[in-house]
Order: C-alpha cells, then sequence, then structure tokens
C-alpha cells in the first residue's frame, strides 16, 4: 500500500498482470523486482505529471524526495524472500516513524557517513555552534602563537641591540 500512496500505481504494471495467465501471474509476483518508487515515478509519463501536481510537485523533486529512505523501506517490504522483510507490521512502522524523525532506517545497509548526515540534520543548531567555538578557538590560536612569535622575535632584537658597544659622541 506505501508503495501505491507513492506512487499511485502499483509495483507492477496493471495491464500487463490483466493480460497474463494466472501462472505468469504468479511467477512475475514470484521472481521479478518490481521498481523502486523513485524510478517508477520517472517512467509514469503523463501519470507522474498529474500525480506530481496533486503533491504540489513536479516529477524529477518528486523522484528524489522518494530516492534514499523511502525507497528502502518500500523495497523492503517488498522482499520475495521472507527473512529480508519486516518481522512485523509494527516494525515496518517504526521505521517509516524513524524515515519522518530524521533517523536511520533499518531498512537501509548502516554506514557512518550515512548515520552522521542524519545526525547532521537533526542537531543542525549543535554542529553549527561547535563549528563557530572550533573556528573562534581555531583563529584565538593562532593569533596568540603569532604574538607569542613577534615577542621572541622582538626580544631577540632587543637583545642584540643592547650587547653592541655604542659609540661614544
Amino acid at each position: 500500500m506505501l508503495y501505491e500512496l507513492l506512487t499511485g500505481t502499483t509495483p507492477f504494471d496493471k495491464d500487463r498482470l490483466r493480460q497474463a495467465a494466472f501462472d505468469e501471474v504468479r511467477r512475475i509476483i514470484r521472481e521479478e523486482e518490481p521498481p523502486k518508487p523513485s524510478t517508477r515515478i520517472s517512467t509514469l509519463g503523463q501519470a507522474s505529471t498529474t500525480l506530481s501536481a496533486q503533491r504540489q510537485s513536479d516529477p524529477r523533486r518528486l523522484s528524489q524526495f522518494f530516492r534514499g529512505d523511502l525507497d528502502w523501506i518500500v523495497m523492503k517490504a517488498l522482499e520475495k524472500d521472507r527473512n529480508g522483510r519486516y518481522d512485523t507490521a509494527s516494525a515496518f512502522a517504526a521505521d517509516v516513524q524513524r524515515h519522518l524523525d530524521d533517523e536511520p532506517v533499518e531498512a537501509r545497509p548502516p554506514s557512518a557517513l550515512y548515520k552522521f548526515r542524519k545526525f547532521a540534520r537533526r542537531n543542525k543548531r549543535t554542529l553549527l555552534t561547535g563549528a563557530l567555538l572550533g573556528m573562534v578557538l581555531f583563529v584565538a590560536s593562532v593569533a596568540v602563537a603569532g604574538i607569542i612569535g613577534w615577542m621572541a622575535a622582538s626580544g631577540q632584537r632587543d637583545r642584540r641591540w643592547s650587547s653592541r658597544p655604542w659609540p661614544r659622541i
């Protein structure tokens, strides 16, 4: 149902399933992988324009919105192997809720970069504050190092001048 809610159509072409014999329909469902929702939007033709207009968007933007977590969630729910699907409807709902909360979803293979991007989306202010604080500390340390270097050079210059014999007038 989520596939239909997102794309406005079923995972497999209705006309193709209507024309096929019963055994062929079973084979299609059992063996063929349906296209991802983001891919399906781009192949709908005129229907994608209608669908995107209903969602107050354009087809390309809608396809980009589905790409990523929503594709992973839907494809895990449609997985041919039972062990690859969600165990329960509540696990499926929890993954959808994680997507809505900008948290990492379980359907997607975990990676450090993916988890960091999700963390960064949820904690923009904290990361911005940390980055600004880091920049201030960096600038301050460069300034202190410059002052210390200038003072050291100035001290050497003073010692050189003080050790020279002064001409008598």
